[in-house]
């Protein structure tokens, strides 16, 4: 039988364990991710790459364009936050070779990513 003082014991090391697995398991690692994460990093590598320096942009092609400062913001929005409650994207599996096929559009620093318009990707 464990008594009151090893008890607190027990307890003081069973929460920074539980959150270490926790983190471990649930993505807390850079390498591979989820296909949410997936989906944000590629959005984000291909869309940096379209524009001169170190902005990035998405364009839905009828006149809306997110823009961002550094693709860390960019990350920022379509990794973390895109897939913190699950999935930001309807079926981020099935989208993401729509946004390998995506091309830029415009040049320079008014270039611009053409975000899919494919209902398995969803709104950027």
């Amino acid at each position: 039988m464990m008594r009151t003082s090893e008890r607190g014991k027990y307890r003081a090391w069973v929460g920074p364990v539980l959150a270490a697995v926790l983190t471990l398991t649930c993505g807390g690692s850079d390498s591979g991710g989820s296909p949410c994460q997936t989906l944000g990093n590629a959005i984000c590598a291909k869309a940096c790459a379209c524009t001169d320096g170190a902005g990035c942009a998405l364009t839905d092609g009828t006149g809306g364009t997110l823009t961002y400062d550094t693709e860390a913001d960019c990350r920022g929005f379509q990794v973390t936050l895109a897939c913190s409650g699950g999935s930001g994207y309807n079926d981020a599996a099935a989208c993401l070779p729509l946004v390998q096929a995506a091309t830029c559009t415009g040049t320079g620093t008014e270039a611009a990513l053409m975000y899919p318009t494919d209902n398995a990707c969803g709104s950027p």
